[in-house]
């Protein structure tokens, strides 16, 4: 097993992992002691150097299969052995053409691929380029802001779902009038969840304004529009206390994972004259990451 470090991010969650290779084959119970940590703290930020990108789709695969949907619809795909789904963040442009997609606007807390039925259960990010200012990313740990939820605001959402409309934006208010409970249009979720790993309940979150031109208008069960907005305006105040929030200053090279059952992530905005430069791999399989760790085990 190789040797590493760890250090807590914040006093409940998160871990800086240090002394990593991350460009070699790792040992099978130093991936196992990387996973437990993550079901343990649900972030890990790892320091590492700059990986191709052969080298840093070979070491997500030590986790689970990342998600293989071609990327030519935001970019140019960078073929890996067949591989395409290496998605490219970034606000870079070359010859008049964006090298990769998300710009260097403000992004609000979501959830990657929350419309699906079972939504990832991890995600990674790795630094190539980073910024000397802004642009930090944001983690919200779900299961402590549920913990702490005051109990009016539990009350109003217990027992209630969200129906995430299945087309992303309703700028037009096409869906105003539209059945939540209509499957074709619309993934129902319930709000309060139960991680299927250790067992903590978190609420889920999803997507809502993800950038200016994203705007997802879901609903929440028995409420009409209006009052679903204000209870997930009071949902989300909650979730954005420095208690329950990690924001990452990046370092060329970081890989930061975590688990995108029981955590959103969002970015700050950053000066366009700057370049960034991060791949992107939601995990969309893995025995590894649905399997208790030795904390649930014991």
């Amino acid at each position: 097993m190789e040797a590493f470090h760890t250090k807590p991010l914040k006093r409940e969650f998160g871990s800086e992992i240090i002394g990593l290779d991350t460009a070699s084959e790792l040992h099978e119970a130093t991936v196992a002691a990387l996973v437990d940590e993550l079901h343990e703290r649900h972030l890990l930020a790892i320091r590492s150097r700059v990986l191709s990108p052969r080298e840093y789709v070979g070491f997500i695969r030590h986790f689970g299969q990342p998600d293989p949907s071609d990327t030519s619809r935001y970019h140019e795909p960078i073929d890996i052995d067949g591989f395409k789904g290496l998605r490219l963040v970034s606000n870079i442009e070359q010859d008049g053409k964006n090298v990769g997609q998300f710009g260097n606007d403000e992004m609000g807390w979501h959830q990657d691929r929350w419309t699906d039925a079972a939504p990832p259960p991890a995600t990674a990010l790795h630094g190539v380029e980073v910024t000397r200012s802004g642009g930090r990313t944001g983690i919200a740990d779900l299961c402590l802001a549920y913990a702490a939820m005051p109990q009016d605001l539990r009350d109003r959402i217990a027992g209630r779902s969200i129906h995430f409309p299945l087309k992303v934006n309703d700028f037009e208010g096409e869906l105003d009038d539209a059945d939540p409970e209509d499957g074709a249009l619309f993934r129902k979720v319930p709000l309060v969840q139960t991680h299927a790993v250790t067992g903590a309940p978190f609420v889920f979150l999803g997507a809502r304004r993800i950038l200016s031109y994203i705007d997802t208008a879901p609903r929440i069960t028995g409420l009409d529009k209006q009052d679903s907005a204000e209870l997930f305006d009071a949902i989300y105040a909650h979730i954005d206390q420095p208690d329950f929030t990690y924001l990452h200053a990046w370092q060329p090279g970081d890989i930061l994972i975590w688990d995108n059952r029981c955590c959103a992530h969002r970015r700050e905005s950053f000066d366009p004259a700057e370049r960034r430069m991060l791949y992107a791999t939601p995990i969309v399989e893995s025995e590894l990451l649905w399997q208790p760790s030795k904390m649930v085990a014991a």
